[in-house]
């Protein structure tokens, strides 16, 4: 690692600092990390960095697996398999634990009411078909070889749900009930605005490393990935780069976006 990615590193070991530079991009963290199934992220009210790891070794685990045989003095096969950790580590220039203060809406989900009903009163098809909002009575018939109304209630009874769902109260941003803490672990790669392609290489090679480590439920969506990914790109002088020298930061922004990573500028 050379001068630059050293100075760096020590400027993302500044918690203050690291959370100014995540503050813009808590959104996009928590997204990365958390699937939203009944939640709504109105708005971000604070970003905080909790503690910060330099040079975090992550060792992706490994496993071997095959078989040996034998013919003398009897045939005999057997499987074997080794599983342990890789020797040489994928390494993470500055781990973060992050909390990220939000205001959220949330649907509770859940019904309101169930209620089950005989249909038994009815003397014509178009009777029957009334009490139903979502019935092809006619294809319903054809397929089960029906033709008048008495060959309908001869084929059996029949019973007609009427489900209510729970409406969720009005959404007040300002209720406190609304507001949630999310704690997350942020991963954050040094890379060099003249080798984006390598940059997001190395962040793949985390996210590959860290697929099979648990993820521990919380009490906000669902958590779907141990790390949100994040690429700090220290900025040369001049800026901007002019072309040749690679990428602009809202082109890196939007190509890092689009693969589940977050971009930093350090200017």
């Amino acid at each position: 690692m050379g001068v630059i990615q050293d100075r760096a590193m020590a400027r993302l070991t500044d918690k203050a600092g690291l959370a100014q530079l995540l503050t813009p991009r808590a959104r996009l963290l928590v997204e990365l990390t958390h699937e939203l199934e009944n939640e709504r992220v109105d708005s971000v009210t604070d970003l905080r960095v909790r503690s910060v790891t330099p040079q975090s070794p992550l060792f992706p685990p490994d496993s071997r697996q095959g078989y040996w045989s034998q013919v003398v003095p009897s045939i005999t096969r057997a499987d074997f398999g080794w599983a342990g950790e890789t020797a040489e580590p994928v390494w993470i220039d500055v781990l973060a634990e992050v909390e990220v203060d939000l205001v959220a809406e949330t649907d509770p989900g859940g019904l309101d009411s169930l209620v089950v009903k005989a249909v038994d009163d009815y003397t014509t098809l178009d009777e029957f078909r009334a009490q139903f909002r979502f019935l092809d009575l006619d294809a319903f018939m054809a397929s089960h070889g029906l033709r008048t109304v008495e060959d309908l209630r001869d084929s059996g009874e029949y019973l007609r749900t009427e489900v209510r769902l729970r409406r969720p109260p009005v959404f007040d941003p300002a209720d406190p009930a609304n507001r949630r803490t999310v704690g997350l672990d942020t991963a954050v790669v040094i890379g060099a605005m003249n080798d984006v392609a390598g940059a997001v290489r190395t962040a793949r090679r985390v996210a590959a490393a860290a697929r099979d480590r648990p993820l521990a439920p919380g009490p906000f969506g669902v958590r779907v990935a141990p790390y949100a990914l994040a690429v700090a790109f220290p900025v040369p002088s001049p800026r901007p780069p002019p072309p040749e020298q690679g990428l602009g930061q809202a082109e890196i922004e939007t190509l890092l976006g689009d693969a589940g990573i977050a971009a930093l500028f350090l200017a």
